[in-house]
């Protein structure tokens, strides 16, 4: 095959693959997407700790579920054990998954010590943009 094709066809064969791609994730409205806003309080003496277990709980939840849109964890500048998550699901169904991973269940037992407030807010979607 000429390379001149070879490139052709390769780049077809890409442009094919984020098209799909971007129409399954696409598939899911914003409205049947599942926003959780979660407030941690962690104990300052294992706030290191607690960061490197969030760290690989989310890494593993972003490469190993489908369902797990974005995870954002961040702290209060002024009160670094204080702990923002910012969680998108692709659905109901993929956030229960999510709960039931092996992953987020080893990061609930390993931290469970460590968190002294939890609350979570519910949200209702309006619009999720991303760039």
């Amino acid at each position: 095959m000429k390379p001149r094709v070879l490139t052709t066809l390769t780049a077809f064969l890409v442009v094919g693959m984020l098209l799909e791609s971007r129409w399954s994730v696409g598939q899911t409205s914003s409205q049947e997407r599942l926003v959780r806003i979660a407030e941690l309080e962690i104990d300052p003496a294992s706030l290191g700790v607690y960061k490197l277990a969030l760290r690989r709980e989310i890494e593993a939840s972003i490469r190993l579920e489908p369902g797990v849109l974005s995870l954002y964890a961040v702290s209060v500048k002024s009160q670094p054990n204080q702990i923002r998550l910012f969680e998108v699901y692709a659905s109901s169904d993929a956030y229960q998954a999510h709960l039931q991973s092996e992953h987020f269940r080893r990061y609930k037992t390993a931290t469970a010590s460590m968190v002294k407030a939890l609350k979570f807010i519910e949200t209702e979607p309006i619009e999720l943009g991303a760039k």
